[in-house]
């Protein structure tokens, strides 16, 4: 799609940009902006485009992009608005849930409607705050971090942005794994509610908090990313919630190495792909009619080596326990998607290697995804505990699905060129149950160059 529009605008002499909504008027969908460069922007221009055809997006009066500078809450709550145009939570808000308004956020603003429609007493982490004189403030004009915005997503959408299968361990690993975000575990719970008292964060329970020395800690109990668990401190169970759904589903991603970048601002690009990810979320997973009316024409999200929403692609393996990633893709009643619910254990120098055990007559299929990043071959194992009970494997490279059985592994794709690639079992027979079997150990590599064959 944008080598369609790279066509158009070739032939009419334009470079093609559209801002975010900012105070004054209108732009029409289809500008041109200087300050846009299209190869180094490529990975946003078509979530740029396509939003901007339903006027969700509109340009700066200088006609400018400005597609490096930091977001706004008030810009990204218009963006919102506009997308998910049935989204309107505080407006039909009642009793101890409305906010009747924000001391900072007037009626002269140009995004009160907006932040006044939206945002109500259910939205918990990182969005209001109360002013020394104890009124609620809003804090329009704050540039937001990473951090600030994934939990502020975490209340977004009936927190449906937030994956409940993944169990408090897994949230557990996933945060741990993040090499910037700092995690810490608790034996006991005196010690764990002293921790969460001590930093003054139940004193700021919906301002985002930060420290001069950057992220305050995600609080456990347990002794490691192995054996962990949510405690009673909700900062930290939301702040580690969003960042694993996020992660999981692919709209904010760690980089390849695990940095997730917490206090790194959201630049203007990255916040139109990121948006155009959530609503492609929400579409597959049929929520989308709950919240927009707007049907957008799908638009390419990947990252294609930028910094939107991770600082690049995802892990090079979809895990739990370090340098993380991996896509979700639509019901997995659809042969062509593979939902990313399983994480990989990682090993090798540069994360190139997973390894993910499950019982699969007792849990359900393996559903899991790996991002090849630079890689060129993708080499996986499949091996049974039983090796009687066969089982197969369909993988899905960008779209295109296979199904290859067990016999052919362990097995070596070119995979050089593809955003994603799922992965996800299939029992040949369900119908019988052997309560000592149903272990399937699945094992990846990435390869920049063709390896040797695997023995069996």
């Amino acid at each position: 799609m944008i080598n369609k529009y790279v066509k158009k605008m070739k032939s009419a002499a334009w470079l093609l940009a559209i801002a975010l909504i900012v105070p004054g008027p209108s732009a029409k969908a289809q500008v041109s902006f200087s300050d846009i460069d299209m190869q180094q922007k490529a990975w946003a221009v078509s979530s740029i485009y396509v939003m901007a055809e339903k006027q969700v997006l509109t340009g700066y009066t200088d006609g400018t992009f400005r597609p490096d500078n930091a977001i706004t809450k008030a810009e990204w709550t218009k963006m919102i608005y506009n997308l998910f145009n049935t989204y309107r939570p505080n407006l039909t808000a009642t009793g101890q849930q409305k906010i009747n308004g924000f001391a900072d956020v007037t009626t002269q603003h140009w995004a009160y409607q907006p932040i006044s429609e939206i945002f109500n007493y259910s939205f918990q982490w990182g969005v209001y705050g109360v002013a020394p004189d104890g009124q609620l403030t809003f804090q329009p004009d704050t540039e937001l971090s990473r951090l600030e915005l994934s939990n502020m997503l975490y209340s977004f959408f009936d927190t449906r942005l937030i994956d409940r299968r993944l169990s408090s361990n897994d949230v557990c690993s996933v945060t741990a794994s993040l090499k910037d975000v700092p995690v810490k575990f608790f034996k006991n719970k005196d010690d764990y509610d002293a921790a969460a008292k001590a930093d003054g964060r139940l004193d700021n329970a919906n301002v985002q908090i930060t420290t001069s020395n950057g992220v305050l800690p995600s609080l456990f109990m347990g002794t490691d990313a192995v054996d962990c668990s949510f405690g009673t401190d909700g900062f930290s169970n939301a702040q580690s919630s969003s960042l694993a759904s996020l992660q999981a589903s692919g709209i904010m991603t760690a980089t390849a190495d695990g940095y997730f970048r917490p206090l790194d601002k959201v630049t203007r690009a990255e916040a139109v792909t990121i948006l155009n990810r959530i609503y492609n979320f929400l579409k597959k997973n049929y929520w989308l009619p709950d919240y927009s009316n707007i049907s957008l024409e799908q638009a390419n999200t990947g990252d294609q080596g930028n910094n939107a929403g991770g600082g690049g692609l995802t892990g090079s393996i979809g895990n739990g326990s370090g340098g993380y990633g991996g896509t979700t893709g639509g019901s997995s009643s659809n042969p062509t998607t593979v939902k990313v619910r399983d994480y990989f254990k990682l090993q090798g120098p540069n994360n190139e290697i997973g390894t993910l055990a499950k019982n699969v007559k007792k849990d359900g299929e393996i559903e899991t995804a790996v991002t090849p990043l630079d890689y060129r071959y993708l080499t996986i194992n499949l091996a049974s505990q039983d090796k009687t009970e066969m089982v197969d494997l369909l993988v899905n490279i960008d779209g295109k699905s296979n199904l290859y059985k067990q016999e052919l592994f362990p097995l070596t794709l070119e995979v050089g060129g593809a955003q994603s690639v799922g992965l996800r079992t299939q029992q040949r027979n369900t119908s019988i149950i052997n309560k000592k079997g149903g272990t399937i150990t699945l094992t990846v590599k990435l390869d920049k160059q063709k390896p040797l064959p695997m023995e069996p």
